[in-house]
């Protein structure tokens, strides 16, 4: 196992779960693409994992970016954006196109 994927020895580690899901769809090895993933976040099975995934995404876009270590995102799929942020700001228009990375008062309401 790649030392780098520290979401796989600890489940409980900052981003592990949006981790695992990056690393399960677009990781070159994984033989899948930003569209499966997609499919995954469009049609949700289970809901409450892609509502989890969706909230760690706007977690790390909202300022939490640093708790991922220094190389993980990087590990867990190889881009060419340049940057982590920019990586992870392209898939959010790919998966969620204009949606707002701050949560609307509805989708709030949603998960409480």
């Amino acid at each position: 196992m790649n030392p780098n994927h520290y979401w796989r020895r600890d489940r409980d580690a900052p981003f592990a779960f949006f981790l695992e899901i990056v690393d399960t769809y677009l990781h070159p090895e994984s033989g899948m693409t930003v569209d499966d993933l997609a499919e995954w976040v469009h049609y949700p099975e289970p809901r409450d994992e892609v509502a989890r995934f969706k909230d760690e995404f706007r977690r790390l876009l909202s300022g939490e970016l640093d708790q991922l270590p220094k190389g993980a995102l990087g590990t867990a799929a190889e881009y060419e954006d340049g940057s982590d942020e920019a990586f992870l700001w392209r898939l959010w228009h790919e998966l969620y196109g204009d949606d707002p990375v701050t949560p609307t008062p509805a989708e709030t309401r949603d998960r409480g």
